[in-house]
């Protein structure tokens, strides 16, 4: 990391830079031009380029031409739009794309990815597109959000304790998981707001840096291509994003994230910076006492304020201005909001693959208990199916390498791998006692259904698990429809337990199946009115009796169905609460590089949505007709760690008849067919 030699990288972008943008913040000292280059004793930058400074060198015509040149035509250079690799799977003649009202193609995904991605131009039949924004409805007089009860001192104490408790063994992904459930609660609680940011640069901060694909990127990266990074993430914050960005206070944020990073051991160690603790303190001292009375106005003085820091680094401790740079970029997106993130490369491929549906791996779900990975659920058919994974059981290494101490992220990453390559796990069974054995499994492509499980739970009463809303969830749920129909279904059961969502569109989609007019739902973002509602189609509309289940992880595109089908006094709501999730976000490609690859993303929330009457999902979600309580919804099955302890799993959805939710289902169809 410290092995190149970025000193004429800095000093050629300080042209660029003080040619294109007047300086406001931070103030810069030195010579008469107004500030001092990092590794050079003149006082004037342009003394290897005179054409770029009038108070000290007279311009030539020459010197005019280029510095036109420079201005004009270098930051055009090479910048075609990022081409975005279409998944297998996804076409133009895939009959479930639809285009939104702006013609953007409207890709699904898991792992609430909720919004269309802005693609080159691509041919696609007007056969193939299915309009979805009709003639508005009246709005509403406003949109509604619901308010929570507010925090009293002696809880805010107790909270603080017990994610105190979790912060001093470097727990942190169990103090975000923490701090996330009391915002559930509380969402305006601006303590609890600050101490779920700070738990989560920690867990973000780590699993960068055990991310090979960004180690790779920050190591292939030039401070250029770095700072032409920041310059497009913060033009599509300025431009998409939800809420007009708040500059100083994302500035803030985002130093804030590399003072974390720096003071992280493991940090340093991966970035190769070789310094004590007290140097590290000083260091961040003065930074923080430079900082403190900059005047932070617009995303020019964020890049202002980041350059120098960056120069200053590299003069003081060492540090590659690329890492700083990036971490600096990171923390200012990560702290938006909790749903929008910078995407690795990995990640942004596995949100593309999650997208089709198309996986390469295991074919595992997993939990993290700090001690082991846990199996939470196995794909049917999958590597992991035939290799005799069970759900419950434990992953305790990973070729070799233990998983105890990882989060379920860190942990999950080292069973990524290339297709056809082998992984070895040491597994332990679910029930205690039995001895840990080695299994060998070979990773391949899987396909993952968003429609899990299609049956007829008696002579009337049909059910769909749909476990997220992806590209081909609609022929999926087409299909298993008709099936049902066939075998007499009068009533159906949708589950939407642990649904964390997918696509908006798709959700829409999945919602107009049962809908016969009127809003799906509403949606609300910066440069748009209050109510901009997407309508019921009224096409091939399903007129069974619905019941539809739900928990507290049923987020997003699943609480559009959900909301919809409460608004629309289309069928009976049973279980949970719902996550509430409230927005929508958009994966957004970022060029990094000469090269223009996309190699990196943005998922950044552009839109509120809400319910066709006008109420918030956001902090709140949708509430069931019928309660399915704590104490029922919260069977589980049980693992156990290797002191003995047991280790409770989320009870997997199922439509088996010794399940609370399909027994109350059974019952809600029984009464309301009398």
């Amino acid at each position: 990391m410290q092995g190149r030699d970025v000193g004429l990288e800095i000093k050629f972008f300080h042209f660029l830079h003080e040619a294109r943008f007047r300086p406001v913040s931070p103030p810069r000292t030195g010579g008469p031009c107004g500030f001092s280059p990092p590794t050079m004793n003149t006082t004037c930058p342009q003394k290897w380029f005179p054409p770029l400074c009038n108070k000290h060198h007279s311009r030539s015509l020459l010197g005019r031409v280029i510095f036109c040149f420079l201005i004009v035509a270098v930051p055009v250079l090479g910048q075609e739009p990022p081409r975005l690799i279409i998944p297998q799977g996804i076409s133009a003649e895939n009959s479930t794309l639809q285009l939104t009202p702006s013609g953007q193609l409207a890709a699904p995904g898991r792992l609430q990815v909720d919004r269309p991605i802005s693609i080159s131009p691509l041919t696609i039949p007007v056969d193939a597109v299915t309009p979805v924004l009709t003639t508005p409805l009246k709005p509403l007089p406003k949109l509604v959000s619901t308010d929570l009860p507010a925090i009293g001192q002696e809880e805010l104490e107790q909270i603080r304790r017990e994610g105190q408790t979790l912060e001093s063994d470097a727990r942190w992904s169990e103090a975000l998981a923490y701090y996330e459930s009391v915002l559930r609660t509380h969402r305006n609680e601006a303590t609890v707001m600050e101490l779920y940011r700070v738990a989560r640069f920690h867990c973000d901060i780590g699993r960068r840096y055990q991310d090979t694909s960004y180690l790779g990127l920050i190591q292939s990266l030039t401070v250029i291509e770095t700072l032409n990074f920041f310059e497009d993430v913060m033009m599509r914050i300025q431009k998409n994003y939800a809420l007009t960005p708040q500059w100083e206070q994302l500035f803030r944020h985002g130093v804030q994230s590399y003072k974390i990073a720096l003071s992280d051991a493991n940090f340093r160690a991966k970035v190769g910076l070789n310094i004590s603790n007290d140097r590290v303190n000083a260091y961040l001292s003065g930074v923080q006492a430079t900082i403190n009375g900059w005047s932070i106005q617009s995303k020019d003085d964020v890049k202002n304020g980041l350059f120098h820091i960056a120069e200053g680094a590299q003069k003081q401790i060492g540090l590659n201005p690329v890492v700083v740079l990036m971490e600096i970029t990171c923390g200012i997106v990560n702290s938006l909001d909790p749903n929008t993130a910078y995407l690795t490369p990995n990640q942004l491929n596995d949100q593309y693959a999650a997208l089709s549906g198309n996986l390469v791996g295991l074919g595992v779900e997993l939990r993290s208990d700090r001690t082991a990975l846990q199996i939470v659920k196995v794909i049917r058919g999958s590597p992991a199916d035939e290799g005799g994974l069970k759900e419950g059981d434990r992953i305790l290494t990973v070729d070799g390498t233990t998983t105890r101490g990882r989060d379920t992220d860190s942990a999950a990453d080292l069973l990524q791998g290339k297709e056809g390559t082998t992984v070895k796990l040491e597994i332990q069974a679910e029930r205690l006692g039995q001895r840990s054995r080695e299994v060998s499994i070979t990773r391949r492509k899987i396909e993952v259904p968003s429609v899990e499980d299609v049956r007829m739970i008696n002579e009337t009463l049909g059910y769909i698990r749909l476990a997220s809303f992806q590209l081909k969830t609609g022929l999926e749920m087409s299909k298993a429809l008709h099936e049902l129909n066939r075998q007499g279904m009068q009533w159906l059961v949708l589950d939407l337990r642990r649904n964390p969502g997918g696509s908006f569109q798709v959700g829409i989609e999945v919602a107009d199946m049962f809908i016969k007019q009127g809003a799906i739902v509403r949606t609300q973002g910066r440069d748009r009115g209050p109510d901009s509602p997407y309508m019921a189609t009224g096409r091939d509309t399903w007129d069974v009796e619905l019941i539809v289940l739900i928990d507290e992880e049923s987020a997003s595109a699943a609480e559009i169905v959900a909301g919809a089908i409460r608004d629309h006094d289309r069928g009976t709501l049973i279980g949970r609460r719902s996550y509430g999730k409230g927005t929508v976000q958009q994966i957004l490609p970022v060029r990094t590089g000469t090269t223009g690859n996309v190699q990196s993303g943005v998922k950044l929330t552009v839109e509120k949505f809400y319910s066709p009457n006008g109420w918030s999902y956001s902090g709140v979600g949708v509430t069931p007709h019928v309660i399915i309580g704590e104490e029922e919804s919260q069977r589980h099955i049980v693992a156990r760690t290797f002191d003995g302890r047991s280790s409770p799993l989320p009870r997997p959805a199922t439509s088996n008849l010794d399940d609370p939710y399909i027994q109350e289902a059974v019952r809600v169809s029984q009464s309301l067919a009398k």
